[in-house]
């Protein structure tokens, strides 16, 4: 008897809670089991909102699981509806199929049989079927993506997280095979809240931090912690000003959905924006750093020696390099440190400090590699040298060498010159 593994899989988190797709692939492969007189069931896998276009083979872990499998020979039969539920990159997929093929095992679909790789015709085939299903997953991705865009510019709301401040109700728009589709409106609890934050921020000169502190102590609540990130991107949501978004489409203003002023937000966006101290590094440049092989990027954002590799000894969390500003009579004083967020937010309950003081943290570290350094050999040192002027001779040397070469060769250009002009 083959021992039959199954497979299915669908691309959306929406068909995984709405639909019965997933039941409906394994009927399917079911009921063409039970036809097979030579065909034993062993087990199955699933893959719920995993792309076949977007997500590489590599990143899926049925897939992985399912090779590792094959490898130790624990089934005979790879079985799936179709074979797009294998996955859609035409330069990927068509050898997952070989390899799975190479190993001994066979590959089934239910509506298009077995797929062989017998001849070149049948290489082909295998190849010209994943390039379809990759077009077809392009063509609906460009499809998809024009239409929300057009949905965004309509002020339609596209679904996802409910942003804080609203809630979805349905209104009776109904989708594709009788889906409810939701609509905003304001949240007549949460929404007050929401106002309350751009005052903070754009009338009373709070910082992020101490808004969200402030909110924490006045509105106790363990599911939710405020803290200055959620209040960044609050200031920066387009929402609040009754706008929906989709990268940079935005809709006209829906003043039934604006808890904002525009005022208020370009306002608070420029503060936000203000208090952000000066990095001797972009945020873009960190993430473009070359990493040395088998090292773990970490961000280096920020002015601070040690930025990136410190963290607090009470929560185990990173510190965040950045200054204490203060305005001083004849000059802004910026004095370095390093701030633990899970001590400055109260509700995250670290017993540590807030903030330290960057220069005595430092200085502890450097006279530890200071020392380090003066513990090693001299003879280190001489090596190193001898070999700094080995390269500088050498580098003067092979300068010498091609000055000479250019020298040679210009005046054989200046006495070709001379007889071009005797002519």
């Amino acid at each position: 008897m083959k021992r039959v593994l199954c497979l299915y899989r669908v691309s959306t988190k929406g068909l995984v809670d709405n639909k019965d797709d997933i039941p409906m692939q394994r009927r399917e492969c079911m009921d063409f089991i039970e036809r097979q007189d030579d065909w034993v069931f062993v087990g199955e896998r699933m893959e719920k909102g995993v792309s076949g276009y977007k997500v590489s083979a590599a990143n899926r872990d049925a897939i992985i699981e399912i090779r590792e499998m094959a490898e130790k020979k624990q089934f005979d039969v790879l079985l799936v509806f179709m074979f797009d539920r294998l996955g859609r990159k035409e330069d990927e997929t068509p050898f997952l199929v070989k390899w799975f093929i190479e190993h001994g095992i066979e590959v089934w679909s239910t509506r298009e049989g077995e797929q062989k790789l017998d001849n070149q015709v049948d290489r082909l085939l295998n190849f010209m079927r994943y390039w379809a299903a990759s077009g077809e997953s392009e063509t609906t991705s460009i499809r998809v993506k024009a239409a929300h865009t057009q949905m965004t510019s309509d002020g339609i709301w596209r679904g996802g997280n409910c942003p804080y401040g609203y809630k979805l109700v349905h209104n009776g728009r109904i989708g594709k095979k009788n889906r409810q589709l939701y609509d905003l409106e304001i949240d007549e609890v949460t929404a007050p809240i929401v106002m309350e934050i751009f005052d903070l921020i754009c009338t009373q000169g709070y910082g992020t931090l101490r808004a969200a502190n402030y909110l924490n102590a006045k509105y106790p609540d363990p599911n939710k912690v405020w803290t200055a990130q959620t209040i960044r991107n609050m200031i920066r949501n387009p929402i609040y000003g009754g706008r929906m978004h989709m990268n940079d489409t935005l809709s006209g203003p829906i003043e039934r959905l604006r808890l904002a002023t525009d005022e208020q937000i370009e306002f608070g966006k420029y503060a936000i924006a203000k208090r952000i101290p000066h990095k001797y590094i972009s945020e873009r440049e960190a993430e473009n750093m070359e990493v040395p092989q088998g090292a773990t990027k970490i961000s280096v954002f920020g002015a601070s020696v040690l930025s990136g590799i410190l963290f607090c000894g009470h929560c185990g969390k990173r510190l965040i390099g950045s200054y204490h500003t203060r305005q001083l009579a004849s000059h802004p004083y910026h004095r370095p440190i390093y701030r633990c967020y899970n001590g400055a937010v109260k509700a995250k309950q670290c017993d540590g400090l807030s903030v330290y003081s960057a220069i005595k943290i430092e200085s502890a570290v450097m006279e530890v590699v200071y020392d380090y350094f003066s513990q090693m050999k001299e003879t280190v040192d001489d090596v190193w040298r001898e070999d700094a002027r080995k390269a500088l001779r050498n580098g003067v040397k092979a300068h010498e060498r091609a000055a000479i070469s250019r020298l040679e060769q210009l005046s054989r250009d200046q006495d070709g010159l001379k007889k071009e002009i005797m002519k």
